[in-house]
């Protein structure tokens, strides 16, 4: 077991191209023994797209309604669906790990990492569950959903939570084509995406601190901000790949 220290990032807010590439740069660092586990809180620029790593841009998206609205979109390097995402209108937080803190077995893994966000979430009086693969789920719908990216020595866990997400628009970026949000498409899908401000009365900084203190509590984390050389190889990978259609558009 890896001896170096919990710490956790929550400070900043980035465009969805910079928080992007900020996975790439921590999981490196984390791969290359230069940091230890490490929790990082997300904090955007602007509504955005977040593509899987397989998915085709055409397929996901409604293009013309994306590129009007000038909503980016951007490629991650995990796996997994498109997820729409609004600036305090979701909550997502990503796990940096040193393999040895992973279970080899990724059912279980996903399952492990999702445990002490559950923890907190119940403390705020939100009923939620493990659904496997992937999902974090309330008995209404889906709250959040997480992916993973492996290398040798390191594994990166995030996952994205629908806070307040405004599920009419999430509809119109989704969609292809140019066709109506119908009433019902809405309601099919607030069946299927579950809110947290649906279900408890807690603010998105006390959910954050929530997540926050689950880790302290089991770690006993320290908090640290971004590194000038994080944030300035990060904002290098945006030019060479996260803000660039050869990799967002690629498929």
């Amino acid at each position: 077991m890896t001896d170096e220290p919990w710490m956790i990032i929550d400070s900043g807010t980035y465009s969805e191209p910079v928080q992007q590439a900020l996975e790439r740069v921590l999981l490196d660092r984390v791969d290359s023994g230069e940091i230890g586990p490490t929790l990082r809180v997300w904090y955007r620029e602007s509504p955005a797209v977040a593509l899987g790593r397989f998915q085709s841009f055409a397929d996901e998206v409604a293009v013309e309604y994306v590129e009007s609205q000038e909503i980016d979109v951007v490629r991650r390097i995990t796996g997994g669906g498109a997820m729409f995402v609004q600036p305090g209108a979701v909550v997502t937080y990503s796990l940096y790990l040193p393999t040895d803190l992973v279970s080899d077995d990724i059912r279980q893994s996903y399952a492990d990492l999702d445990q002490w966000a559950l923890e907190a979430l119940r403390g705020l009086d939100l009923d939620v569950h493990h659904e496997p693969l992937n999902d974090i789920a309330h008995a209404e719908g889906k709250i959040g959903g997480s992916a993973q990216r492996r290398t040798d020595a390191a594994v990166l866990h995030h996952t994205t939570m629908s806070y307040d997400l405004d599920i009419a628009e999430m509809l119109r970026v989704l969609r292809i084509g140019e066709e109506k949000v119908s009433d019902k498409a809405i309601e099919s899908a607030e069946r299927r995406v579950a809110r947290i401000t649906d279900h408890v009365d807690a603010s998105r900084s006390a959910v954050i601190d929530a997540l926050k203190h689950g880790i302290r509590d089991r770690h006993g984390a320290n908090e640290r901000e971004l590194t000038d050389r994080e944030l300035d190889s990060a904002r290098d990978l945006v030019g060479e790949q996260f803000g660039i259609d050869e990799w967002n558009r690629q498929l």
